[in-house]
């Protein structure tokens, strides 16, 4: 996709996805989508540029962007608790999901996670939480120690292979996705939410049922 067509679609996706929160503001989504070297969070959890640029994101998807209302991709994932390997698809279509796509050395996630895990003691009844670690920008050892410090009481499964990463284009760390009971993505956030964001994502899980 030429880069004009992209920075165009990025700026689309930033103001279709109401983005908030400390790991991006909405200017500057559009332009790591679009290429840019703006400030972002890295891979080492340092300033610096976005680890996607819009190249990098076409080169793996095949000019695919995932973006709201299209099915959730199905990809094969290691289950953190059994080391088995496991479909994305088992945890969707029984409930509403929330999916938080992190990295250990991100200090947005580190920021973010407490949130997911009170929402999750107040809906998890209701409302499918995950957790994926980008592991292929990571590593085992350290989403481990990670899962361990914030006692994270939903599945997490581990993308070893880099596979969620592309399906779901990920352009930043950390990014989640509102799946409906039907398997359709509702929303897509890039950054941090706060607990009033979160809150609001989970309503929207629920409401998408």
């Amino acid at each position: 996709m030429r880069s004009g067509a992209w920075r165009f679609l990025a700026t689309i996706l930033a103001l279709s996805f109401g983005l908030t929160g400390c790991g991006f503001q909405s200017s500057q989504l559009a332009l790591a989508h679009a290429g840019s070297r703006d400030s972002a969070v890295t891979r080492n959890g340092t300033s610096g540029a976005a680890h996607r640029s819009a190249n990098d994101v076409a080169s793996m998807t095949g000019g695919q962007v995932l973006v709201p209302g299209a099915l959730a991709p199905d990809v094969l994932l290691t289950a953190e608790s059994s080391g088995k390997r496991v479909w994305l698809s088992a945890y969707l279509g029984k409930k509403p999901v929330v999916l938080n796509a992190w990295a250990s050395w991100c200090p947005p996630c580190h920021e973010e996670t407490p949130q997911f895990v009170s929402m999750y003691r107040t809906y998890g009844s209701e409302v499918q939480f995950l957790g994926v670690n980008l592991t292929s920008l990571d590593s085992v050892p350290a989403a481990e120690a990670f899962v361990r410090r914030y006692q994270i009481p939903y599945p997490v499964l581990f993308d070893t292979q880099g596979d969620f990463d592309r399906a779901y284009s990920v352009i930043a760390e950390p990014m989640t996705y509102v799946i409906s009971k039907a398997g359709k993505v509702v929303s897509i956030h890039v950054g941090a939410l706060s607990a009033s964001e979160l809150r609001a994502a989970v309503e929207q899980a629920l409401a998408s049922r």
